[in-house]
């Protein structure tokens, strides 16, 4: 794009299940920008969705590398009207469509769609990538010379500590802590104080980090972290290649319930039973680090950024002796045991929750309970499990349901402050409504009878020289699943913005012309309720 190049996340960076595939480049808060083709190649795929990358084009080039651009506001020129042909072929807003090599040629910094907010962006900005054809591995685009002013090392900001084994004990945090914190500047950290740590046993530990370019606050991600313990390299992790295949485990690698409650990047550096990501070194320990009674053993923590900024955190673990352990507070656990390697389910009054064979990332103590209904619930609550330990596969939950319209009772998560949290689907069957879920947490059955609102934002009885129009879609619980709008009996293109609850139809070469227009739309939700919306305009 033709501003300052200014990053507001970079490659690797974690995200929400996932690490994050390449560059989110700013867009001065605006849309509209015009985005240009990094280099000469061929569009190769364009997916457009109302969630993910939103719209998103992808470009093969001769060098055997594919370029991404995602959550555009519209495709132009050549791209887009293709893109609007194939949406009216197959009669869908949404289409996952590749091309023929050579199809839709472009040229370095030819202009090919405007930067927008499009799919699950939180923000105007335009998400870039680098990824190499034959096996779709993103890479880092920074390494390609999209590079951007840093000087500044990461930020290491606490430490914590994990017993690994049945007998391994670690010391309670300070107060109300997530962690150890730590203090330094340029580059050199010690514990805040300069305390040495005691714990029992076998233990591993896990660093919070972050990294910032030099233009901006964004919190981003390190390139590498190692860890050697008296000196011995015990464990270490390069964030150099993405394979989408494993992304999920990152989940794995960081501390899932500091990410998901407290938005803290805790990267683990020891690594879980579970865990297939392929960015650890050789280390034969990894990262398992085992202390006597009375041992010291020094521990330093190198972590480097996309730049080779470097930081250093040096502290003492010291092996506590059986006595000092066993006087810290521990919490026993309740529950049943899940084996991360077997399946396991549980079996309770009304409630059947069946999770597979490496659906966890290590074994975990799940407790189930049931609660009474509360607000729109018309059966019991049923709380499976911490939510803050995550799945990394989906588990299927059965519910007795025995009340009437058993064809629209839908399986749904509740909030712990008793609101609704999203709704999963649901298929009747033998008195049971059986969903997959994808997470811990508390669930029950709600019926969906009410069909999807629809209303006019801007339709009038005249639409001269109007460029587009918009309606307002919403669903109460289950969800928008389909809709359909029309012209004369035609189909025409409707894009539907989750974020804003909307859709709308631009006026295009099928749309535009003149004359008396006789509009209808109808919008279905997940359990097939539906509403009907007529309008009639001159154009």
């Amino acid at each position: 794009m033709d501003i300052p190049l200014e990053l507001a996340g970079n490659f690797m960076e974690p995200r929400a299940n996932h690490f994050h595939a390449g560059l989110d480049l700013r867009t001065q808060g605006r849309e509209g920008i015009p985005v240009r083709a990094v280099a000469d190649g061929w569009v190769s795929r364009i997916k457009i969705s109302p969630y993910g990358y939103g719209k998103a084009v992808y470009i093969d080039h001769p060098n055997g590398y594919t370029t991404v651009y995602g959550h555009l506001q519209q495709l132009s020129g050549t791209v887009g009207e293709a893109c609007v042909d194939q949406q009216y072929r197959l009669k869908d807003f949404s289409i996952d469509w590749t091309l023929e090599k050579g199809a839709i040629p472009l040229k370095q910094g030819e202009i090919f769609a405007l930067s927008g907010n499009t799919g699950g962006s939180g923000g105007p900005h335009l998400h870039f990538e680098v990824r190499r054809t034959k096996d779709q591995v993103a890479l880092d685009p920074e390494t390609f010379g999209i590079a951007v002013p840093d000087n500044k090392p990461p930020e290491i900001l606490g430490v914590r500590l994990y017993p690994l084994a049945d007998s391994s004990r670690v010391p309670p945090y300070p107060a109300k802590a997530a962690g150890f914190a730590t203090e330094g500047i340029n580059g050199f950290y010690q514990l805040k104080g300069g305390i040495a740590l005691n714990a029992y046993g076998t233990v591993g530990l896990a660093v919070h980090v972050i990294d910032r370019y030099n233009a901006n606050g964004a919190k981003c991600g390190p390139r590498s972290i190692e860890l050697f313990v008296d000196s011995v390299s015990v464990f270490s992790s390069s964030f150099e290649e993405l394979v989408f295949d494993v992304n999920r485990y990152c989940n794995a690698h960081m501390d899932y319930g500091q990410f998901k409650s407290n938005k803290l990047e805790y990267h683990r550096c020891y690594r879980l039973p579970h865990n297939k990501l392929r960015i650890y070194g050789k280390e034969a320990v990894m990262g398992r680090i085992v202390l006597e009674p009375g041992q010291e053993r020094r521990v330093w923590l190198k972590v480097t950024d996309a730049h080779g900024n470097t930081s250093h955190l040096r502290f003492t673990l010291h092996g506590a002796s059986p006595s000092e352990a066993n006087a810290w507070p521990m919490q026993r656990p309740e529950g049943s045991l899940f084996r991360y390697d077997a399946a396991n389910s549980i079996h309770e009054q009304d409630v059947r929750f069946e999770l597979p064979a490496m659906a966890l990332y290590d074994d975990a103590f799940v407790q189930y309970a049931r609660r009474p209904a509360a607000g729109r619930a018309i059966k019991h609550l049923h709380a499976i499990g911490d939510p803050l330990v995550p799945m990394h596969s989906p588990a299927e939950l059965s519910i007795v349901y025995s009340g009437p319209s058993p064809e629209k009772a839908v399986v749904v998560s509740m909030d712990p402050d008793g609101s609704v949290g999203a709704s999963h689907g649901g298929k009747f069957d033998g008195g049971w409504v059986t969903a997959s879920v994808k997470s811990f947490g508390t669930y029950t059955v709600m019926l969906d009878t009410v069909p999807p609102s629809i209303s006019n934002s801007d339709m009038r009885s005249s639409m001269i020289g109007q460029k587009s129009f918009t309606l307002r879609i919403a669903d109460d619980l289950s969800g928008i699943s389909a809709w359909r709008g029309t012209l004369n009996g035609e189909w025409i293109l409707m894009e539907y913005d989750p974020k804003t609850k909307s859709l709308t139809h631009v006026f295009d070469k099928q749309t535009s012309g003149a004359g008396r227009k006789d509009f209808r739309l109808t919008v279905t939700d997940e359990m097939g309720n539906a509403s009907t919306y007529a309008h009639v305009f001159n154009r």
